[in-house]
């Protein structure tokens, strides 16, 4: 285990956090064992709803781990199954951009390419894809065509875009805006969501975390040594390798 990296509550809270994300995950796979795979009745049950609970447990018992201070690679069966069970939910049931953004960041950042086709088969038809999903992607395959100039959330995603277009002729003033989104900007995003900022409560806070600020730095290959003391910055995730 690396020194915590959350500042604001201790190790003793984390833990305690963690153990009980861990458990709630640990529950709920159990019981979709029971219901679903061995089951008599599983079609009485929701499975979509079921996976997409099991997205969220996986989601916090990460999140939460990230910020005690665990080695990313003893959070890859967390991350795989955020990927797994969000992307098959996808498929059955209306999508949100947030969904569409947390199994491409993933994918991204942890190196999950087995993921990579499936994806891109979904982002195809989503009509969620924008200029931000779209520019993403691209740095994975340099394929993928850009379809469109949109930007569906235009408070919370133009800054990223901006930088994605700033790095295309000066990285070092992409840095700059970057460090401005996150010094300045991104914690006022936090309106909605699984991490809202709102929740520094005790019991239910897990850290705050740029994760976007991360997928920039690896996708554009930016520097990012004028980041690394950013208090939301997740420096561990941008630099994570297999």
């Amino acid at each position: 285990m690396n020194k915590m990296r959350d500042k604001e509550k201790d190790k003793t809270y984390f833990i305690e956090r963690f153990n009980k994300d861990s458990e709630n995950l640990r529950e709920l796979l159990n019981d979709f064992h029971n219901d679903i795979e061995i089951g008599e009745h599983p079609e009485e049950f929701n499975i979509e709803a079921y996976k997409y609970d099991i997205f969220i447990d996986a989601f916090y018992k990460f999140y939460s781990g990230y910020s005690l201070g665990l080695e990313i690679n003893e959070l890859i069966p967390e991350i795989k199954l955020i990927i797994r069970n969000l992307m098959d939910t996808r498929k059955e049931m209306d999508s949100n951009y947030e969904d569409m953004e947390f199994i491409l960041h993933f994918i991204l950042l942890f190196n999950q390419i087995d993921f990579l086709e499936e994806y891109k088969k979904l982002l195809e038809k989503s009509e969620h894809r924008d200029l931000y999903l779209d520019s993403i992607m691209q740095t994975l395959d340099s394929s993928w065509q850009i379809s469109t100039e949109k930007i569906l959330w235009p408070k919370d995603i133009k800054p990223l875009c901006e930088i994605i277009q700033l790095a295309k002729i000066d990285k070092d003033s992409a840095v700059q805006r970057l460090k401005k989104f996150l010094e300045k900007e991104w914690f006022k995003t936090l309106k909605e969501g699984l991490i809202t900022n709102h929740q520094l409560e005790k019991g239910r806070f897990r850290g705050y975390w740029c994760i976007e600020s991360a997928v920039l730095v690896k996708a554009l290959r930016l520097d990012d040594t004028e980041l690394k003391n950013c208090k939301y910055y997740p420096f561990d995730m941008a630099h994570f390798c297999m």
